[in-house]
């Protein structure tokens, strides 16, 4: 005969059992690090996420790449993020003074604005040679939320050349969309980030923007508060921290093209 189970402990059971899966599908993605961090870091803080997880294989890294100035939108209305990389080092200056930061801004590293030609067409060489028929459509970042557009803007402007090459300008949303325009043939030309067309070992082919003409682009990043919020997320933000500052990490930016601050 098969023995049958009293209700009051079957509805235990089944409590007790949702409780198990409830809390099993909420603690995992706690664990998980966070990090928003500017598109034109895609390819160097992929790499360096790769080797601390090498170093750490138990904390899960997940990244969000777009522009700084929208990045630090979304922290300030409360995303979930534990820590911020800027291109631009005031947009997270601004964060600290806001309250959003544990410590001020930690200095990783100089950008560098590069000049990059549609594979089909005859190069520039300098920012002159846009005014060339051939190139119909400039790509930049959208100015008022990422460093590179902004920076971009300025370079053009120092050199005397916007009233010329305004009507071609066209904007991508970050660095990185920037880099697909001209990547994909919806641009003629573009001026993008050096770290998103350098790789280890292997030579930066563009024209580099002379940095007379622009602000400095220099990385920055900072702890958010929220990640107080779990002791195991705020020492695995410490601990990334800390894999920042070292020669490793700061090998291998210096390899995808970004220099001392």
């Amino acid at each position: 005969m098969l023995k049958t189970w009293p209700t009051q402990s079957l509805l235990k059971f089944f409590c007790s059992l949702l409780c198990i899966v409830s809390f099993s599908m909420h603690a995992e993605p706690q664990l998980v690090l966070r990090v928003a961090a500017a598109s034109d870091l895609r390819d160097a803080l992929n790499a360096i996420s790769l080797e601390f997880q090498r170093t750490e294989p138990g904390i899960p890294v997940q990244i969000v790449f777009g522009s700084s100035g929208k990045l630090s939108q979304q922290i300030q209305h409360g995303a979930p993020y534990d820590l911020y990389f800027s291109a631009d080092i005031h947009f997270a200056e601004q964060l600290w003074q806001k309250g959003f930061a544990q410590q001020a801004p930690v200095a990783l590293g100089r950008g560098h604005l590069v000049l990059v030609t549609r594979a089909t067409l005859q190069p520039a060489l300098r920012l002159a040679d846009l005014t060339a028929s051939r190139f119909r459509r400039i790509a930049i970042a959208e100015p008022q939320h990422a460093p590179y557009g902004d920076r971009a803007k300025q370079a053009i402007e120092k050199s005397g050349l916007w009233h010329k090459l305004e009507n071609k300008i066209v904007y991508g949303e970050n660095v990185a969309k920037t880099f697909q325009l001209v990547q994909s043939g919806a641009a003629d030309a573009a001026l993008v980030g050096m770290a998103l067309v350098t790789k280890p070992e292997q030579i930066q082919p563009y024209p580099m923007i002379n940095q007379d003409l622009h602000s400095p682009l220099i990385t920055a990043f900072i702890k958010i508060k929220r990640a107080q919020s779990s002791p195991q997320i705020s020492a695995r933000a410490h601990q990334f921290s800390d894999f920042m500052r070292s020669n490793q990490a700061q090998q291998l930016l210096l390899s995808y093209g970004f220099t001392a601050p």
